[in-house]
């Protein structure tokens, strides 16, 4: 086995880690536009059900004043009776009494419940108002958003275009097939670190001891040498590069 195929090998795990790690980054982009998102449908939901009470107490505010129209009617009526002079009967004219000052009372009632009806209203109408507000607001920051993740994601996109032509630059001159399937599969396997530079007596993978007579064959022969315990390939960290081109 080549070293300087090695070597070529561990430089196209530097870029696959590079194009993984900028996909990564790629995928998390649009999370910040979904964040922004779920805060503005969750106020939307907020300003339905304050309108929706908003909608009701106004109903109820409309029935009232019906009712309150309704009495000062009779009221009207009644006095118009009592002041008339059609009627001079002292018993009839105290009953007409009775009944507009009873009528008064549920007036005064029905009169109080409106203004406290309607200052309910004036507080819910506030709340819509600031919900608004804060809607318009989020709303402002999501497209602020939107535009600097469509910039990010351009330049990100380009990045990866780039690396992904220079990889297969560098994958073409990896001529051995076992070898590069090989890789491919520990790249998946362990996490990106398919090929690893030893310097010491430890795999610089799994951070356990190598065997004496694989450092040995590591410093001297140009063979395919793995770690015994996860199977990694191994790299003399001393090997010079200056080779590939």
């Amino acid at each position: 086995m080549s070293k300087e195929q090695l070597n070529i090998l561990l430089l196209l795990q530097k870029l696959d880690n590079e194009i993984a790690e900028e996909k990564t980054v790629l995928s998390r982009l649009p999370e910040q536009v979904e964040e922004k998102e779920r805060q503005i449908a969750d106020l939307e939901k907020k300003e339905q059900l304050e309108k929706d009470v908003l909608k009701e107490l106004q109903l109820k505010i409309k029935r009232r004043e019906i009712d309150a129209k309704a009495i000062n009617d009779k009221i009207e009526k009644h006095k118009s009776e009592l002041y008339s002079g059609k009627t001079s009967d002292i018993k009839e004219l105290k009953q007409l009494q009775k009944v507009i000052e009873l009528l008064q009372v549920d007036c005064d009632e029905v009169e109080e419940d409106l203004l406290l009806l309607m200052e309910e209203e004036d507080s819910f109408k506030l709340k819509v108002s600031a919900i608004e507000e804060e809607l318009t607001k989020l709303q402002g920051q999501l497209a602020e958003i939107q535009k600097q993740v469509a910039l990010e994601e351009n330049k990100v996109k380009k990045f990866i275009r780039e690396k992904e032509a220079e990889r297969e630059d560098i994958a073409d001159k990896i001529n051995d097939k076992v070898l590069m399937d090989r890789y491919l599969v520990l790249w998946n396997d362990k996490k990106g670190e398919a090929i690893v530079e030893i310097e010491g007596s430890i795999c610089t993978g799994c951070n356990l001891s190598l065997p004496s007579d694989i450092i040995y064959h590591l410093q001297k022969d140009d063979r395919l040498l793995t770690c015994p315990n996860c199977n990694r390939i191994l790299l003399w960290k001393e090997i010079t590069k200056d080779s590939i081109s």
